[in-house]
């Protein structure tokens, strides 16, 4: 017997008979239920009943957020782009454009895209230059990074994405060039954001390539345009729908075929029509605001303490393994839940550079839910963010105001900048202190004169929260050397812009 093989005591009969009477009163933190001669009674079978179904509703909600948020993505881009399909990039630019994106920036130019690899493995090129992105499948789980902090760390290259139908006759044969990637979903996601000015961008982005093999090698991108999407978890009865879109258009993991079946007890089969009954629609109804609350509590109110930094700022991604959120999922012994529930709420998409980061190249991401007081942010209040200088971001920093209901950009279009969510080291005209730090204000006013570049307008209201952005943050940003930022509530700007 080893160390680790626990030791069992025996119960005793008596001790078994204690556990539960024979006949009486079974009281639990759900409230009593009645056991007559062993047998539950009636009301009490159904009353339990009830309370399974409730409780698989919830969970099954934590469970399908990543696979909701990336087939609700995909299905707003159908309906927004008639074009769009397998292979299409989609560009992204403006404000309206990323503002139903969870927790997009405002620093970058982004290109999403979709791809299906049933028939034929998927290939990206990705050019010689400054972009960052990523592979991801349909239950956000990375396998690659791709471009500066990919394996090739920006030299470019080809990237082969096999899905779990792939033909074996449909994969290229070994090339040096070439990296490839097995995915657990048979649609795969691409991320993609390009450094660089108008031109520069223009010019890495016409060179990348993405096909399926056999097929033409091409690049075929929409303007986003002005068009919001929608690609947070929709609300009550649509979330389920979605979820049942989802599930029929993907394999089904080994991991997930219990989760199938909690699914089929509520109503929801893959092979068959969206029908539940309307005792089950109730239940559904209840365990999906149930389970967003679970979803927002996980997020709010973090209890992992390996991902909690100084200033009670969290790591969004890292944390102590198994705290944080991992871009394949999954841990020794183990599968994360919560990690992923948690970070698929707020946010979308994983790599493994941003999972696991490496100093110097990766991405870091922070965030923080209440000011130095313990109070949460909320917009109808003023506040003074002090961001340290010099950043220790090789690339750039940005920190940018998220709405606490959507996770998504905050809605500030009407407010006197007309859609502005940032301050960061690509902010034009931004002021910095004399001592290299950097105040950044946030009211539901106007700024002060000559402050506009530092300020946020927020919404009376609404809460928000803020995620500090390092891009190829040195380790400094990670090891404590580096101070993060303050949130102060304030009555007004004079101590800082006066």
């Amino acid at each position: 017997m080893s160390d680790t093989t626990p030791k069992v005591t025996q119960q005793s009969e008596e001790e078994f008979q204690a556990a539960l009477p024979v006949s009486g009163t079974v009281e639990t933190f759900f409230g009593p239920f009645e056991l007559d001669h062993s047998f539950p009674t009636k009301e009490a079978a159904d009353r339990i009943y009830d309370l399974m179904d409730h409780q698989r509703a919830a969970q099954l909600y934590l469970w399908g957020v990543p696979l909701v948020g990336m087939t609700r993505w995909r299905v707003a881009y159908e309906s927004n782009y008639p074009s769009f399909g397998d292979n299409v990039l989609v560009s992204v630019t403006t404000f309206n454009a990323r503002r139903g994106i969870l927790t997009a920036n405002e620093s970058t130019d982004y290109f999403f895209g979709l791809s299906d690899t049933r028939d034929a493995a998927t290939v990206l090129v990705i050019p010689e230059g400054l972009m960052v992105g990523m592979i991801v499948d349909m239950w956000q789980q990375s396998p690659s990074d791709v471009g500066i902090f990919g394996p090739n760390a920006g030299r470019g290259g080809t990237h082969v994405i096999v899905g779990p139908n792939t033909p074996a006759a449909a994969i290229p044969g070994p090339a040096d060039d070439q990296l490839v990637h097995h995915i657990a979903s048979d649609r795969v996601f691409f991320v993609l954001r390009a450094l660089g000015d108008d031109e520069e961008v223009a010019e890495l982005v016409s060179r990348i390539q993405l096909y399926n093999h056999g097929g033409e090698p091409t690049l075929t991108i929409i303007d986003g345009g002005d068009l919001f999407t929608a690609q947070y978890q929709p609300r009550g009865l649509a979330f389920w729908e979605m979820l049942h879109r989802g599930i029929n258009d993907e394999v089904v993991a080994e991991r997930d075929r219990l989760f199938m079946y909690w699914l089929r007890t509520l109503g929801i089969e893959k092979g068959q029509p969206f029908a539940p009954s309307d005792r089950q629609r109730a239940i559904l109804e209840d365990g999906a605001r149930v389970g967003e609350l679970m979803a927002k509590t996980l997020v709010y109110a973090e209890r992992l303490g390996g991902v909690l930094r100084q200033n009670n700022w969290r790591l969004i991604l890292g944390g102590d393994w198994g705290d944080g959120m991992k871009s394949a999922q999954r841990m020794g012994h183990y599968d994360i839940f919560d990690p992923r529930a948690r970070y698929c709420y707020e946010a979308v998409t994983t790599s493994p550079a941003m999972t696991i980061p490496t100093p110097g190249k990766a991405q870091a991401y922070i965030g923080k839910f209440e000011d130095e007081d313990g109070v949460r942010l909320h917009g109808g209040d003023s506040y003074v963010i002090r961001i340290n200088g010099p950043v220790p971001a090789e690339l750039f920093w940005s920190v940018v105001i998220y709405d606490a209901d959507t996770r998504c950009v905050i809605d500030n279009r009407d407010g006197a900048a007309g859609g502005k969510a940032t301050v960061g080291s690509r902010t034009p005209g931004l002021r910095t202190n004399d001592d290299g730090s950097y105040w950044m204000l946030l009211s539901p006013e106007p700024p002060p004169s000559g402050w506009e570049a530092n300020h946020v307008q927020t919404i009376p209201g609404r809460g928000w929260f803020p995620y500090f952005r390092a891009y190829g943050a040195a380790a400094s940003f990670f090891d404590g050397t580096y101070t993060y930022p303050t949130v102060n509530r304030v009555a007004d700007f004079d101590d800082v812009a006066g």
